[in-house]
């Protein structure tokens, strides 16, 4: 039996941006993957619009069935051949919005839209190895198949890096170089023409940090190494798990010190402090003031299991929005960040929910909060998950879906391989539709379907209509959907409807006139 469907508008506070409720069939579908590109028959992008740099939706996912079969990853293989079966079917031919519609069941999540607009310059003054536009993309590479070589990232991953991530111990003596600072690797970041992000961890608490020799010294080969440094010194400071935690002023003192230290003998240090995302509440004591930091970074994790209970619902994003709004008047990196695909007390794997959750990341977190300028991933293999008694599992290696989307999503001109202050390569932003209708003619649109259903769903395909009018549809994250917008349709309004892997309708959405 069909009804016709329900609609229901409702908005939300982030950044005045307005959501619109839709509803969704929780229909417990693993296989439900976000991938995109508009297929031709349907939609077919402006001549002007640059050729991409990676294949087409179909070959993409034909050429990952391809490579999941030939790795023995035969349940992957399959799931990419049913969404290749799923696009050759389309989009659903009866009319959006008439009687014989179906109807669409347990209000579950929210979709937000936005539109390109050229990009304002409002200041040229940038922070140290701050870009203008885009994120430096990094990592650190202690994945299976790189084993902390960066030398094969680009190699494994198809796309050089920008940002290498290393940690050091506070007053450990670099044996194979006599130097406190990582000489060796930074030798090697400096021959990959990349830069290096330095987790520095006065292991022995703060009381120990002082003007001393050791600081001195490391500051002055820091400088020596000639290349960009992000120095997240005592990072995740919020949290009881390090030993540099629960004293606030005495915190802000010894991060003073260091910046100012580093000030006077490193000029190519850039200080960046770095809370974890969690606790949240008390993030804003450690801030040591705009003087001192020039770039914040979060510790930014998803997990399957929340507080040992299995909890898929909703993003990366929604974590972010808050602290994001509290600190984008700097330049923001995720300093660390991941996606676990396997929990490790039951073995148990969530390879389609993490793919969706690394679209999100990679796909629409840079565009939707564009003071991130950086996001380096943890990639942590399960060997060395195992070896250090950790839960999750975080290598994009050990996922053959993260793995394609991972280097398929990096492919963007968004994405920056090289750490060049003032560099500036996207001309464009996006910005929240707060209206009924759309601007006229040739345009860009994001669409952001926050995940409320309790399995985590994203949707296999999106569509954007004015009546019965398609006007453009995407499979993959960001989402983005090229639109041509008729003069005579200037006043009709937007709705998105998104489909699940049978393309049955899940979810709808309509433009609002709220602006709240």
């Amino acid at each position: 039996m069909f009804k016709k469907v329900v609609w229901t508008i409702g908005a939300i506070g982030l950044a005045s941006c307005i959501a619109v409720t839709f509803f969704v069939i929780d229909t417990h579908l693993n296989d439900l993957e976000q991938s995109s590109s508009e297929p031709a028959a349907i939609w077919t992008l402006p001549s002007s619009t640059p050729k991409p740099k990676q294949p087409d939706i179909v070959t993409y996912w034909k050429n990952q069935e391809k490579k999941s079969a030939q790795s023995g990853y035969t349940d992957a293989a399959s799931v990419y051949r049913d969404r290749i079966a799923a696009y050759s079917v389309g989009l659903p031919s009866i009319s959006p919005l008439t009687d014989n519609w179906p109807i669409i069941q347990s209000p579950s999540a929210i979709m937000e839209l936005y539109i390109r607009v050229p990009s304002i310059a409002e200041s040229s003054n940038f922070a140290k190895h701050e870009p203008a536009s885009g994120a430096y993309i990094g990592m650190l590479g202690a994945d299976r198949r790189v084993g902390y070589d960066v030398t094969k990232i680009e190699d494994v991953y198809g796309r050089k890096h920008a940002l290498y991530l290393a940690y050091v111990g506070w007053r450990k003596l670099q044996t194979d170089t006599n130097t406190y600072f990582p000489a060796r690797t930074a030798e090697r970041v400096k021959e990959l023409g990349g830069a290096l992000q330095i987790g520095w961890e006065p292991r022995f608490g703060l009381d120990d940090v002082q003007d001393d020799e050791y600081v001195r010294r490391f500051a002055r080969e820091a400088k020596a190494s000639g290349i960009p440094i992000f120095l997240r010194y005592a990072s995740e400071m919020n949290g009881a798990w390090v030993p540099w935690h629960g004293n606030p002023q005495q915190y802000r003192e010894k991060f003073r010190l260091i910046h100012d230290i580093m000030a006077e003998e490193a000029p190519n240090v850039a200080m960046v402090w770095s809370p974890n995302f969690s606790p949240a509440d008390t993030i804003d004591d450690y801030y040591p003031g705009d003087d001192y930091v020039d770039w914040v970074g979060f510790s930014l994790y998803n997990t399957p299991y929340s507080a040992d209970k299995e909890q898929l619902k909703g993003t990366v994003l929604d974590t972010f929005a808050p602290l994001y709004k509290r600190y984008s008047h700097k330049p923001i990196m995720i300093s660390e960040g991941a996606i676990a695909h396997t929990y490790l007390p039951t073995n148990q794997t969530y390879w389609s929910w993490a793919e969706g959750q690394m679209g999100y990341m990679y796909g629409l977190l840079p565009r939707l909060f564009p003071q991130v300028k950086a996001i380096t991933y943890f990639n942590f293999s399960r060997a060395q998950a195992i070896r250090t008694n950790g839960t999750y599992v975080y290598d994009i290696g050990e996922n053959p879906f993260m793995d394609g989307l991972y280097q398929r999503l990096i492919t963007s001109d968004w994405f920056l391989s090289k750490v060049e202050s003032g560099v500036d390569p996207i001309q464009y932003r996006y910005t929240p539709v707060l209206g009924q209708s759309l601007p006229i003619g040739k345009q860009t649109v994001i669409v952001n379907p926050k995940l409320e259903n309790e399995r985590g769903e994203p949707p296999f395909a999106i569509a954007i209509y004015q009546r019965n009018q398609l006007l453009g549809v995407s499979y993959e994250a960001p989402w983005e959907i090229e639109i041509q917008v008729p003069a005579e349709s200037a006043t009709e309004p937007w709705y998105a409807i998104a489909y699940n892997d049978k393309m049955e309708p899940t979810a709808i959405s309509k433009g609002s006139t709220s602006t709240e």
